[in-house]
């Protein structure tokens, strides 16, 4: 599992771990569960096959854990709450605010080159989170609390105070410009997953710079 080794350790060392209680057992299952969930996606995987990777019998997984659906809560949830979210958020709200002096393109730059080093190290897992989102509300409700509300809060401040230094255009909504920018940075990580390019930083960093470019096109104040 070295593959995943940092996604296990990020989450489960240290005091107030929510699994320091669990049997040898009910960790070898959700290691095993994680590591396939990533590999295979959620719906792929079977009972069976967690049970194989864990080395225990299938009705062991089901004395510890009622469903199939119970194994992926416990795994992605507090994954979740305690890599990705505070991952995006915080890191970002740190950014934001070491570069709050900055001409906006540098700020912009600075956000997605770091945001892009973040999604690339835990792709895997924001792929089974995505999907799954969808057909789990648990799983929507806790990346919607634990991730995106987080993460709206500070850069839409950072977006109405580059509207109030006349930076950006006053007469569009604050959210509106927040989600246009991310919408468009989105659309990119995705298409660097479908289309891979060279992977070369500077050929990246002006594909990231033509994106701003676009975006201030538009989102621009005419005062600039």
């Amino acid at each position: 599992m070295d593959e995943f080794e940092e996604l296990f350790n990020y989450h489960w060392q240290g005091e107030g771990s929510p699994y320091e209680q669990l049997s040898e057992k009910q960790w070898n299952i959700l290691k095993a569960a994680l590591k396939i969930f990533l590999e295979k996606g959620y719906s792929a995987t079977t009972t069976n096959e967690i049970a194989h990777a864990a080395g225990v019998a299938e009705g062991t997984i089901f004395r510890h854990f009622k469903t199939k659906k119970d194994i992926l809560l416990a795994t992605i949830i507090p994954l979740m709450q305690n890599l990705v979210g505070p991952g995006v958020s915080g890191s970002l709200q740190e950014l934001l605010v070491e570069n709050e002096d900055l001409p906006l393109e540098e700020v912009f730059l600075i956000i997605m080159e770091d945001r892009q080093k973040h999604v690339q190290r835990i792709l895997p897992l924001l792929r089974v989170i995505w999907v799954e989102s969808n057909y789990h509300p648990e799983l929507k409700e806790a990346l919607m609390n634990g991730v995106i509300l987080p993460s709206k809060k500070f850069f839409l401040r950072f977006i109405e105070q580059r509207q109030e230094r006349g930076e950006l255009r006053q007469d569009m909504d604050s959210w509106v410009l927040a989600r246009s920018l991310v919408g468009v940075f989105a659309f990119y990580l995705i298409s660097l997953s479908l289309f891979p390019d060279t992977g070369e930083r500077q050929q990246n960093r002006e594909a990231i710079k033509g994106i701003i470019q676009i975006y201030l096109d538009g989102a621009r104040s005419s005062r600039e």
